[in-house]
């Protein structure tokens, strides 16, 4: 049977380990919405050694005619699913030899997930992720 492949059920600070073009699905706290890009920034402190939280930039164009005006409120916490997309900013160096890779995820759903226990959600993605790599060796 064909159809598309499962999304990935990541962290927000494993997203730019990633791939390009991997399908995913994660947790993040609104921090910023840019209405020029239609780009939310969101971010999660989970696993952060020194505290700063992971962000990623979320492109949401294909959606804004669905999002929910509490949706894009900073604080609110949102599920994504999407693509990672690579784009090397080429542009922004002197050196044609020096990219930053940067990464960004272009977004197909997004919904809330004000209900969620984010402690909880924390340990079992954790748990599903150590029998994930026991079960791959």
């Amino acid at each position: 049977m064909n159809g598309p492949l499962p999304s990935q059920r990541v962290f927000l600070s494993q997203l730019s380990s990633l791939p390009a073009d991997t399908k995913v699905r994660f947790l993040g706290c609104v921090s910023a919405y840019h209405v020029s890009t239609g780009h939310l920034i969101l971010q999660h402190n989970f696993s952060r050694k020194n505290g700063d939280p992971t962000i990623v930039s979320v492109d949401i164009n294909l959606l804004l005619e669905t999002m929910k005006a509490d949706d894009l409120r900073i604080g609110a916490w949102l599920n994504v699913l999407g693509y990672v997309r690579v784009k090397d900013r080429d542009h922004l160096n002197s050196s044609p030899i020096a990219t930053t890779r940067a990464i960004y995820i272009e977004a197909i759903m997004v919904f809330s997930a004000e209900a969620v226990r984010i402690g909880e959600y924390e340990r079992i993605l954790c748990d599903a992720q150590d029998v994930d790599h026991v079960f791959r060796r």
